[in-house]
């Protein structure tokens, strides 16, 4: 049951375009601390899964929460800050509830059902792209017309998707390594080439570095590498059969899409990428099941000089590779603004490239913002703003992220920011470790993925935008609440959280309890009031394009009286006075909507033709010249 509802939780919530947007993201943190409310008062939830690890990292969450919540007050547009700490406290529900919830009789459970849900999620998506019409497209091709052929549904971004099922090959390894069942072998083995097609028809170059990271570091935790191996290696001729036959189909991996070709090429691929899936858990299954009968028969042992000659000889290798590489022309590349591609072979050529796609340029404007404000950085969700102001004119691409979490972090919340999230994910990584090596059995295998999985995932948000992506990130820190709460320690071993430190006097726990159940309040109306306002926002959107003024006016102050300190209500208000003539009070609630973030060039842009309206014309210059400053390499200010 567990394997299945987590798969289904998993499944669903990658389905909703990642949970990405705030309507998403924040009904999933309200249904996150109330479930945490209900199951304590219920008891279904318990406190015997907390050691001092969890403490360790649930404080580090609990802190960079705060310090998001702080950057309020310093921030630009409190509204940008107080979503990103909204975002945080989702992340903490998670961690709090996982924490809670899992127990040892079904620690390996949660793995298998993160497995299951992130593959289905892979075969969702390769249906989309070879039946074309299945699904749609989320209106990327409305936007972003040259990468549309980046296969990127259901998350909506082909490096989310591409990185997310690519967190999911330890998983599966991990089965194909611990289940007894040849059946259950063969089925963890078989989403391989379908994984690794959809990193393929991705091109993304994030999702291959995020799953050489999880495969090396699961095979160095795990006790069984040459069964692992095994399973590698009857998934990687499945998949260079997979990526053989795309190769060979142009138009299903580049477009143009929803041709009578392209429809005859998906169905072909579908049923030959199905067969090698099928092949490869079947020669996995069957090998090992020979293996094993052999192993037995001849008493045959694996040699450690073996083990140790080969990881010396795939080293060797990879040196080489990199030497051959011509790392330093690759790092000049690497720096370089991105250049033109292709189309007609973009998934190739793009994964053989060495171009950053912007990244350095991102990252070298972090910097610059963290040394604009060493200590208490920019503020949360200043960068959009910070990078519109400073990007350079050789690259005049808009953004929202650094992407790199530790960059953003340095840059939008200073040195304490970036300190506690380089701990978070360090304080993962050395825990996970730590205990996969003082396990043994399937114990020790769950955790050596579960390790592998996050320390994918730490390194993946490290050059992508993977924590602004709901589902990667909830997956990243499940795994990390299961790493360091006591359903990950083998039973009679010695807890990191001692009895008389769980159960201490029956008030002080009274007390705890209470506080505890407030803050989770606190936390679900926190993400009510940012969640309310935006769906009266788009109420408010909806009659102005009907025609209904009166009622988009009211809508718009509900808004405004749900988030005072939100710059989205002024700025509908002045849009709706606008429309019905009172250009005066429009310009009124700009003034209010600038005062509530100044360096938003689109408000001095919109007061800027309110003043020419009623006449200011040296004001509306003013204003004018202050948008072009905020926003110097706009067309509308260069053309």
């Amino acid at each position: 049951m567990i394997p299945l509802t987590i798969a289904a939780l998993t499944f669903v919530t990658a389905l909703d375009d990642a949970s990405y947007s705030l309507p998403s993201r924040s009904t999933l943190a309200i249904v996150t601390w109330w479930a945490v409310i209900v199951g304590v008062a219920l008891r279904t939830l318990t406190f015997e899964g907390v050691t001092k690890a969890s403490l360790v990292v649930g404080g580090i969450i609990t802190a960079l929460c705060v310090w998001t919540f702080a950057s309020v007050f310093w921030a630009p547009s409190a509204e940008n800050a107080f979503t990103e700490f909204n975002r945080l406290s989702l992340f903490l529900g998670l961690f709090v509830i996982t924490t809670l919830a899992a127990r040892r009789a079904s620690f390996s459970s949660w793995a298998d059902g993160l497995a299951l849900g992130i593959s289905l999620i892979a075969l969702i998506a390769l249906s989309s792209r070879f039946f074309p019409g299945t699904f749609s497209d989320q209106g990327l091709g409305d936007f972003l017309k040259s990468l549309v052929k980046r296969l990127s549904f259901p998350l909506g971004y082909w490096n989310g998707l591409a990185i997310f099922v690519a967190l999911c090959v330890p998983l599966l390894l991990g089965v194909a390594v611990s289940s007894k069942k040849a059946v259950i072998r063969a089925l963890a083995v078989a989403p391989l080439p379908a994984i690794t097609s959809v990193v393929f028809l991705a091109s993304s170059r994030g999702g291959v570095a995020t799953g050489i990271v999880g495969i090396v570091v699961f095979l160095a935790l795990n006790e069984k590498r040459w069964t692992a191996s095994g399973a590698l290696l009857c998934g990687a001729v499945g998949s260079a059969a997979a990526l053989a036959l795309l190769n060979n189909y142009g138009e299903l991996v580049n477009g143009p899409f929803g041709t009578s070709l392209v429809k005859s090429e998906g169905r072909d691929a579908a049923l030959l990428v199905t067969l090698f899936c099928l092949l490869a858990g079947a020669s996995f299954a069957t090998g090992r099941e020979l293996a094993s009968r052999l192993a037995r028969k001849r008493s045959i042992q694996a040699k450690p000089w073996l083990g140790r000659a080969t990881v010396a000889l795939l080293v060797g290798a990879f040196l080489i590779g990199i030497v051959a590489s011509h790392p330093v022309r690759q790092f000049q590349a690497f720096k370089r603004p991105p250049g033109v591609i292709p189309t007609s072979d973009f998934a190739k050529e793009h994964l053989l490239s060495s171009s950053g796609s912007g990244r350095w340029q991102f990252w070298t404007a972090s910097v610059n913002q963290w040394e604009r404000h060493p200590i208490i950085g920019g503020g949360a969700g200043s960068y959009e703003e910070w990078w519109t102001k400073h990007m350079p004119a050789s690259f005049p691409q808009q953004v929202r992220d650094a992407h790199s979490l530790y960059f953003e972090s340095l840059g939008e919340l200073g040195i304490p920011g970036f300190v506690l999230t380089l701990s978070l994910a360090l304080a993962g990584i050395g825990i996970g470790v730590c205990r996969t090596r003082r396990s043994s059995g399937r114990r020790r295998t769950t955790l050596a993925a579960l390790t592998a999985l996050f320390t994918a995932y730490a390194v993946a948000a490290g050059f992508d935008w993977m924590w602004e992506l709901t589902v990667v990130t909830a997956v990243g820190i499940v795994a990390l609440a299961l790493l360091s709460s006591a359903a990950g320690t083998d039973p009679g071993s010695p807890q990191l959280v001692k009895p008389s430190e769980k159960h201490g006097p029956r008030r002080i726990r009274f007390g705890l309890g209470i506080a505890a159940l407030v803050a989770a309040w606190m936390l679900i109306c926190a993400q009510a009031i940012p969640l309310l306002a935006q769906l009266r926002i788009k109420d408010s959107q909806t009659y102005a394009e009907n025609d209904n003024t009166a009622a988009a006016y009211r809508a718009a102050m509900d808004a405004r009286n749900l988030q005072p300190w939100a710059t989205s209500p002024y700025f509908q208000l002045a849009l709706i006075c606008k429309m019905e003539g009172r250009i005066a009070r429009a310009n009124v609630w700009i003034k209010r909507a600038i005062a509530h973030d100044p360096t938003d060039w689109h408000l001095w842009y919109a007061a800027s033709d309110l003043e020419v309206r009623l006449g200011q014309i040296q004001q509306a210059k003013k204003s004018r010249d202050r948008a072009f400053s905020l926003n110097p390499h706009s067309s509308l200010f260069t053309s």
